[in-house]
């Protein structure tokens, strides 16, 4: 099924490192679908239905429990002007971290399911800052997956997102992976920041090297 691209959100989001082995992958997509939504203060408001419109998903009924402490939730109404104010929600996105990638909502696009393009964002992730070679034994590692699931995953995303070199996995970026911009949003003073700066890590983006 083909996705339609939202025009009423932002062109691009970051995805923190830190969050790779907090959620499955389906969800790691779902985050980022939200985060198109922030504001300059880093709250989205996207309803699960208009959410289910991008992501192809028929159901997210554990969506806001599994996210419930991540995104601290919190809601508001609106008045419909017939005495009608239903609720929705409020995310609040975290701040951005020193490791991480920024996507182009482009990405919403591409028809593949919400678990195949968050494990090809997990893949984007380790791939910049795990500093690991990205063999099938050391991703299976990192992510606690089995071999069925990374060979189901792995399947969907081969030779158009990614392609082995030597018993390692190389991945097609372009168009997806954008470049950091550090003055578009929002970053922790430096007391709240853990860990060092990333490496620098330049992934494939040329699908004919």
């Amino acid at each position: 099924m083909e996705r339609l691209i939202p025009t009423k959100c932002k062109n691009r989001a970051t995805i923190n490192y830190s969050i790779l082995k907090q959620f499955k992958s389906a969800n790691i997509y779902r985050f980022f679908c939200v985060s198109l939504y922030r504001d300059d203060y880093y709250h989205a408001r996207v309803t699960l239905d208009e959410l289910k419109g991008i992501t192809g998903d028929k159901t997210l009924s554990n969506f806001t429990k599994d996210f419930k402490e991540y995104l601290e939730i919190s809601t508001y109404r609106t008045d419909l002007g017939n005495g009608v104010k239903p609720r929705h929600n409020v995310y609040h996105i975290p701040p951005k971290e020193p490791q991480h990638i920024t996507l182009s909502r482009r990405f919403i696009a591409i028809d593949l399911d919400s678990a195949t393009k968050g494990f090809f964002i997990q893949l984007m992730l380790l791939s910049q800052f795990a500093n690991i070679e990205m063999t099938k034994p050391n991703i299976i590692k990192e992510l606690s997956i089995d071999k069925s699931t990374f060979d189901k995953y792995l399947r969907n995303l081969l030779s158009e997102f990614v392609f082995m070199n030597n018993g390692c996995l190389v991945l097609h970026t372009d168009n997806i992976l954008l470049e950091n911009d550090f003055k578009s949003q929002m970053i922790l003073a430096s007391k709240y920041l853990i860990g060092k700066n990333p490496p620098n890590v330049t992934l494939n983006k040329d699908k004919g090297k």
